[in-house]
């Protein structure tokens, strides 16, 4: 993630520091005294040394250090801004707890802290931090919208949700606020609160077009297709807006309307000529069709034009790729040097390579993309581990996991996916009770919830407990195919096999997915319709050849 922080760090202290170094005079080696101890001055010259080697991580730890032995608080805040960087939480966490203790009313240290315990999921001490983030005085409708909506943009969305609904009681005036709460609320499947809060926002900044944007698209998320575009039809009645015209557009294509949002592009295209961001949608919406020339030819005129230069590499990349023609879409991915598209580009590569039978490759180029983008890579880490186990190196994927996790301790997504690499090496009580430790730091996430009530059933004949995790993984996500599968999957482990298959059967319409095919066939052998069985099965292996899953499922009851 980007870090949107506004930078104040002063590089004062090391000039003089390496000026002094410069012109003090030779003198003769002399032995430390027995109760010498390196002070900050030394420490920061330890980290500006391994700044110059590459070694990112002990520069951080010599910031740390530094700020620790020093009562400089801009000592504090390069440590900080360092570790923060990087994504080195516990050392960005340790900094920000220095800088307070020398400056507790910084706001932006204070923002600081805020951000870390969120990605904890402690949320009573983000909370606090937050709070003081704020201030004391009056901030902008625009100031409050930038704070909140940093909030919103974490890793934690449910947690971020909380917050924001404890600040904006306390500050109900603050439409900024009520507006970042609208978002996070969508991001995490509140879709009532995040309503509430745009109209709420709507009723008190009429002419502001943000909570505009954002009650359609809760609207739509509850299910309620109709009074979408019909709240929009009326926006735009009372004033026009291209912003309001191009979310009416993408909405459509979001519903699989792909004609009518095509239709009302080009309608769009007639009123304003040819423009760049006219050209993007439709790119995007034939992408999302099927319509792969048409999307291609979008792209490629994006290009020649200038636009959208980053974007438009990725998505003729994942054009490439959907045809199967890996080496051209390496080519594309290979031209993104920056934006948010570098990482998505470098994991695409790696799929690429791997897809070409390339494995070293793949990992030689998520090795070197650590190396030569220092501050993405532990945003790799998952891509290289889960390479790794399948070229057969377990442990080496395990030891990754386990670093990351040492450098972002308690972050919940993380824990998930070392629990999952941990369960596929069949250390079974280990990655339980990481994911134990998940669920204890995120209660109301319903991947959490999930993860681990899946993996209770396959591993344990813990079903009770299983069933009722994955009944409010349910209740909080009740669309998501795989919280549906997982219920579908334990209640058949429970023995209720009519209730196993309706569920089932209702997340492979919403998502083919060869292990929900894996699942679903197996119930319905067990029922003894074992025609239907195989054809499912069948049906996914030619989709799905490699899906280990299908191929043991199938084996263990067809010979």
């Amino acid at each position: 993630m980007t870090n949107i922080f506004t930078r104040k760090t002063s590089s004062l202290i090391m000039i003089a520091l390496l000026s002094a170094c410069a012109t003090a005079p030779q003198q003769q080696a002399q032995e430390p005294a027995a109760d010498y101890r390196p002070d900050a001055s030394y420490s920061m010259l330890m980290a500006e040394i391994a700044l110059q080697r590459k070694a990112y991580l002990v520069t951080a730890q010599e910031y740390l250090n530094a700020a620790e032995q020093s009562t400089d608080p801009e000592l504090a805040q390069r440590a900080t801004e360092f570790a923060y960087e990087y994504k080195y939480d516990i050392l960005a966490l340790g900094g920000a707890q220095r800088w307070l203790e020398l400056q507790p009313d910084s706001l932006l240290a204070n923002e600081y802290a805020g951000r870390l315990y969120l990605r904890r999921n402690q949320l009573d001490k983000a909370l606090s931090y937050w709070r003081a983030s704020l201030g004391a005085g009056d901030l902008s409708r625009d100031e409050f919208l930038r704070i909140g909506a940093d909030m919103a943009e974490e890793e934690n969305p449910v947690g971020a949700s909380y917050l924001l609904t404890r600040l904006v009681n306390e500050r109900p005036e603050a439409a900024g606020l009520r507006m970042a709460l609208a978002y996070a609320a969508l991001r995490a499947g509140a879709f009532d609160l995040s309503l509430a809060s745009a109209r709420s926002v709507e009723v008190a900044e009429p002419d502001w077009i943000q909570p505009q944007l954002i009650i359609p698209k809760a609207l739509l998320s509850m299910d309620r297709e109709y009074d979408a575009f019909a709240y929009l039809d009326d926006a735009l009645k009372s004033r026009a807006s291209t912003t309001l015209e191009l979310e009416y557009v993408r909405l459509l294509s979001a519903v699989g309307r792909h004609e009518e949002a095509l239709r009302r592009l080009l309608e769009l295209g007639k009123l304003y000529g040819a423009q760049p961001e006219l050209v993007r949608m439709h790119g995007l919406i034939a992408f999302a069709a099927g319509d792969l020339e048409a999307a291609e030819e979008d792209f490629e005129q994006l290009l020649s034009s200038g636009n959208q230069v980053y974007e438009s590499y990725f998505t003729l990349g994942r054009i490439a790729m959907v045809r199967g023609d890996y080496r051209r879409a390496i080519g594309y991915f290979e031209r993104i040097r920056g934006s948010a598209y570098l990482v998505q580009a470098q994991r695409s590569i790696s799929v690429a390579q791997e897809a070409l039978g390339n494995d070293e490759a793949a990992l030689e180029l998520l090795q070197s993309f650590a190396e030569d983008y220092p501050r993405y890579a532990l945003d790799v880490v998952g891509s290289e581990a889960q390479l790794l186990y399948r070229m057969g190196r377990v442990d080496e994927a395990l030891a990754l996991y386990d670093n990351a996790s040492r450098l972002r301790p308690d972050l919940p997504a993380l824990m998930l996916e070392y629990g999952a690499m941990l369960d596929l090496a069949g250390r079974y009580k280990e990655a339980i009770d990481l994911m134990e430790r998940a669920a204890e730091i995120a209660p109301q996430d319903s991947n959490v919830l999930n993860t681990l009530g899946y993996t209770l059933t396959n591993r344990t004949r813990r079903h009770d407990e299983a069933y009722r995790l994955i009944r409010l993984a349910l209740e909080l996500d009740p669309g998501s195919a795989p919280v549906i599968d997982s219920m579908g999957w334990v209640l058949y482990r429970k023995g209720r096999l009519d209730e196993a298959r309706s569920y089932l059967e209702l997340a492979l319409s919403q998502l083919e997915d060869p292990e929900i095919m894996a699942h679903l066939g197996e119930v319905l052998w067990v029922s003894d319709e074992r025609e239907r069985a195989l054809a499912i099965w069948d049906k996914g292996l030619i989709d799905y050849p490699d899906s280990q899953p299908l191929i043991e499922t199938r084996l263990r009851f067809v010979n």
